[in-house]
């Protein structure tokens, strides 16, 4: 018989891990999970409380786009574009290139993943209890989304990055194709290489794309899985795919840009440059990108994350909208985005504008102007952030848009590795330090829970057993 504490853990995590206290448990939530598995409302409630375990800190909710800033500035304070002022000592050592195995913020990033992967699982494996095969068809694709989603934060985070033109047979993380019943069951497995986990995740993506509507609510769609599909492409270097895909969703998708910068945050549902979000409300979800960025009077915890000189001096315009959009916290004078306002707003996954940055970069990397050219993409973001045009485009002023449009949005170490740049750590900023995209600093150790318990999983370098 299954275990019953599985699925109790997989509903409890997913519905209450982060919930607030005046939530109150519905008592349908202790039920035998041989019923929870046995009925539709069972595994509806399983795929629901996947997109719930994506709504915690440690899962979508914030801490990823926190640690990708985190580990793509230099700590130097003299010259880095964020500076860390919180008290939490493991973002700390993520700021610092300094990890340490049983860090928690991490051990949580990590396992709250997993805890999709195995919910997504579950899904699929019991879907023969919906009754519709239509119903079955949407479930399977959104389960499938869900775990690419997971697996691509993982692999970037826990892995070394892929690199395009030769076989990415670097550790990757644990693949987990079947749903876990049994707790008791010997689970050690050695992690996949980084190319398998990217055939699972496009693989995933793929079939999403397939099979989900255009039109899902809140959940999923399939310019949702098509959007991804574009970024996965991007950190591969596979700019032709990436290129179709963006363009995909840009032309067939049905979103706008925002019609000013500001428009496009701090909003508590869906807008039509929204293509994925995670839903916040009082009863489920944290925000930690509004924890950890906002001032106290915004709910957060005054701004552990400032801005610095460093990273307003990107901008060539004092007039764009994206320079000016920040504000100084009166309590300690400290630099904050304005990005996360709001701890009951959706925090953002993926919106329209990173598809025409990504349409635009691989266009230019494969001089080709399919959908529009590179220099009417770029300047079409920087007229709604009422920039001054540019007459002209090179891969510099590309990726240099890429920081201006999405600065603080989780993006940073990862475009550092998929174009390899190095971090300078020195500390006037001379470039006489430098950290390599490829440094085993720059990768997160495998949680101390996961190498106590897996007896056959190998430890990332420079981190031990």
């Amino acid at each position: 018989m299954k275990s019953n504490k599985l699925i109790l853990f997989i509903l409890f995590a997913s519905f209450f891990a982060s919930c607030d206290s005046e939530l109150e448990i519905d008592p349908k939530q202790n039920e035998d999970a041989t019923v929870t598995l046995s009925t539709e409302s069972g595994i509806t409630n399983i795929l629901t409380g996947t997109y719930a375990t994506a709504a915690t800190g440690a899962g979508f909710g914030g801490r990823n786009i926190i640690s990708a800033e985190l580990l793509g500035v230099s700590a130097q304070t003299a010259t880095t574009e964020l500076r860390w002022r919180g008290s939490y000592g493991e973002f700390r050592q993520i700021y610092n290139k300094a990890m340490l195995v049983n860090n928690t913020i991490i051990e949580g990033m990590y396992t709250r993943k997993y805890e999709m992967i195995n919910a997504a699982n579950t899904v699929i494996e019991n879907i023969n209890k919906v009754a519709s095969p239509a119903k079955q068809k949407t479930m399977i694709a959104e389960a499938n989304f869900l775990r690419s989603l997971a697996y691509f934060d993982l692999v970037q985070f826990f892995a070394q990055p892929y690199v395009a033109g030769q076989p990415n047979t670097q550790l990757g993380v644990v693949i987990r194709p079947n749903a876990i019943y049994d707790f008791n069951t010997d689970l050690s497995k050695e992690r996949s290489t980084v190319d398998e986990v990217y055939a699972v995740i496009i693989a995933g993506l793929n079939l999403a794309y397939t099979d989900l509507p255009a039109d899902n609510g809140f959940y999923a769609s399939k310019y949702a899985a098509k959007a991804l599909l574009a970024r996965v492409y991007l950190q591969q270097g596979n700019y032709k795919a990436a290129r179709d895909a963006a363009n995909d969703v840009i032309t067939n998708g049905g979103y706008s840009l925002s019609t000013s910068y500001a428009a496009a945050f701090n909003h508590a549902a869906m807008q039509n440059e929204d293509i994925f979000n995670i839903m916040i409300t009082k009863q489920t979800g944290t925000n930690d990108a509004n924890t950890f960025y906002a001032a106290e009077a915004d709910g957060g915890r005054g701004g552990d994350l400032s801005i610095r000189n460093a990273y307003l001096d990107l901008f060539d315009d004092t007039n764009d909208a994206r320079y000016n959009f920040n504000y100084v916290n009166p309590a300690n004078d400290r630099t904050l985005t304005l990005k996360y306002q709001n701890q009951y707003s959706v925090v953002g996954i993926i919106r329209l504008a990173e598809m025409f940055l990504i349409r635009a970069e691989a266009n230019f990397r494969e001089s080709t102007v399919l959908g529009d050219t590179p220099l009417n993409d770029i300047n079409r973001l920087r007229t709604r952030a009422t920039a001054q045009n540019l007459a002209v485009v090179n891969l510099s002023s590309i990726l240099k848009e890429r920081r201006l449009e999405l600065g603080m949005e989780g993006f940073l170490i990862h475009d550092i590795k998929r174009t390899k740049r190095s971090i300078d750590i020195s500390s006037d900023g001379s470039g006489s330090v430098l950290l390599p995209y490829n440094d085993n600093k720059l990768v997160f150790p495998i949680p101390l829970r996961e190498m106590d318990t897996n007896k056959k999983i190998t430890q990332n370098p420079g981190y031990g057993s």
